[in-house]
């Protein structure tokens, strides 16, 4: 009865701090209720045994440390009951799932567990309200009262130092100078030069032992009055994402520019060069694509996916030079944290040393046919992808975007980006009188993260990239 009590307070509590969590059974891979429900049941059944249960010793110091205990602990138990059915039988995949767990347990511990730690904590002094009934009334006193007294103030001075923690984290000032960029340009490039500019950051890449599938690409049409689209890939990834859809648009009268981002496409797939890249080095390649985009002449959309979909999203907020700005699935921050802890949890990953972690915990060493793509992802990139969002939506807050259109894709099958920092971007924008075209990929489609990517697993590029078309064409009129 004490498990359930806490499942329960557990799932209001869940709820109303904001985390994203699928239905009750959600689609593979992404946390849903009945993982929640599950994993905080066990927790909360377990501390009440050990602490009430053993003993039939009742007390709201007792109730009130259980509760404590289950908050702490049921991070791990949570996310382990969400990998339960996906361990994989080698050892080196099981250890890295392990670690997987532990890492974001740890992260959403040191961002959300100053709420989570007092809020179980009254939930257990509930329980033992509610089940006092059961429990025969003590005689002489409790002996392992001291002791528990004792629990209860390193518990207490924990969620102490955990508000501190947090209150630290959100008050960090993010570092606006390497995310505001540059500005408008002034006089775009000529043709020509714009040409020699994409020609110069070829010859770059040359100096790098990077993979041939990932050299920055340039589909020009013959008009110079055509639109251009510049597509940014996605964290890990390279323009190989986008080597079906490039064709696609320029068959349709765009010229397509799909540039490498710094640190990506490297011969080495287990590379750590991502940890080394600043949001600064984002920044700039994005205002290069840009400039490079307006000597071609035509109409420039910017878009992009997942943390292409951020630097989009950037460009529709400080260039008044991008006719239009397309943020599909931006990654903003990630689901397992509550929009109100996005910032302290960029903050916090920026501040700890990288960790490289593997994106598929059961294959740790990627997918063969995506041999461009990068097994392993930077802690400390995702940090400079947040930081990057996170200035964005400051900037949202105070000033109006600067592009002329903007568009937003929301998967609602997305198990990796928290769609509600999305909504917060979108609200500032139209708190500014923006027009915002949002599109909504309904959850039945089951399309993945990636929805660009023709070799995901189940990638459905026919539609995905129907619903990209759609998006350029509201942009330019057709």
């Amino acid at each position: 009865m004490a498990g359930i009590i806490f499942s329960l307070g557990g799932l209001v509590a869940t709820f109303f701090g904001g985390l994203p969590v699928a239905e009750l059974f959600g689609s593979e891979g992404r946390l849903d209720w009945a993982d929640v429900a599950l994993g905080i049941f066990i927790v909360g059944l377990l501390a009440w045994w050990i602490l009430v249960g053993r003993s039939g010793r009742l007390s709201l110091l007792r109730g009130a440390i259980a509760g404590a205990l289950a908050g702490i602990f049921s991070y791990p138990v949570v996310l382990a009951v969400d990998e339960l059915f996906r361990i994989s039988p080698e050892i080196d995949a099981a250890v890295e799932q392990a670690a997987t767990v532990s890492r974001l347990s740890g992260l959403g511990f040191l961002t959300t567990g100053f709420a989570a730690v007092p809020t179980m904590a009254v939930i257990g002094i509930v329980a033992t309200l509610l089940l006092r009934p059961f429990y025969p009334a003590l005689k002489g006193g409790d002996p392992a009262l001291k002791l528990l007294r004792g629990t209860g103030v390193v518990l207490l001075v924990l969620a102490g130092a955990l508000v501190a923690l947090f209150v630290g984290l959100t008050i960090v000032p993010l570092d606006h100078g390497h995310v505001v960029g540059t500005g408008d340009l002034a006089e775009p490039p000529g043709y020509e030069q714009a040409i020699a500019s994409f020609e110069a950051a070829r010859q770059r890449e040359d100096q790098i032992p990077i993979n041939p599938r990932c050299a920055s690409k340039l589909l020009l049409q013959e008009s110079r009055a055509a639109p251009t689209v510049i597509f940014l890939h996605g964290l890990t990834n390279c323009p190989a994402q986008a080597d079906e859809l490039a064709p696609k648009l320029f068959a349709l009268g765009y010229n397509v520019y799909v540039p490498r981002l710094p640190g990506h496409g490297e011969l080495d797939r287990m590379t750590t060069a991502l940890a080394t890249v600043g949001a600064e080095d984002y920044v700039a390649a994005t205002e290069e694509a840009i400039a490079i985009g307006r000597g071609l002449g035509g109409e420039v959309i910017v878009s992009g996916l997942s943390a292409g979909g951020v630097l989009s999203a950037w460009s529709g907020q400080q260039r008044a030079d991008v006719d239009q700005a397309i943020a599909m699935a931006p990654f903003f921050g990630p689901r397992q944290v509550p929009a109100w802890a996005n910032r302290a949890a960029t903050n916090l990953l920026l501040l700890l040393p990288n960790i490289m972690m593997s994106w598929d915990p059961q294959n740790p060493e990627g997918s063969a046919e995506m041999d461009y793509a990068y097994p392993r992802v930077a802690t400390r990139a995702l940090g400079q992808f947040m930081l990057i969002g996170e200035v964005t939506a400051e900037l949202a807050g105070r000033e109006a975007p600067l592009a002329q259109a903007l568009s937003v894709m929301v998967n609602e099958a997305d198990t990796e980006v928290n769609d509600r920092l999305i909504d917060r971007l979108v609200a500032a924008w139209q708190a500014h009188g923006a027009q915002v075209g949002v599109k909504v990929v309904p959850l039945a489609l089951g399309l993945p993260h990636d929805l660009i990517d023709p070799r995901q697993e189940h990638a459905n590029t026919e539609v995905a990239y129907s619903l990209f078309v759609e998006m350029l064409d509201a942009s330019v009129g057709r």
